[in-house]
């Protein structure tokens, strides 16, 4: 399973759309990380815990959130990983 050459030539509008909500990844078993442009933290992120507080509908594409690093002020981005795929997106 995994790395079938052609989500290589899919763009963001397609990962999009074959996985528009949180609830999707968690189904799928997607795994996501976070990563703040200005400090460069890095966070692993707890699919389960962002189901039960935005819900299985909530949709993390284009959203960004603030640096959990004291004092920093940058946005985390999210890029997910899928494993049917083998591929990373950025989200």
């Amino acid at each position: 399973m995994g790395h079938n050459p052609r989500f290589r030539l899919w763009r963001n509008e397609d990962w999009r759309g074959y996985c528009p909500t949180i609830g999707d990844m968690a189904r799928r078993g997607w795994s996501l990380t976070a990563r703040c442009a200005t400090c460069d933290l890095k966070m692993e992120v707890r699919i389960e815990v962002v189901v039960r507080a935005k819900g299985s509908g909530w949709s993390p594409w284009g959203k960004t959130a603030r640096c959990r690093r004291l004092h920093c002020p940058g946005r985390m981005h999210l890029r997910g990983y899928s494993p049917r795929a083998g591929e990373h997106v950025d989200i």
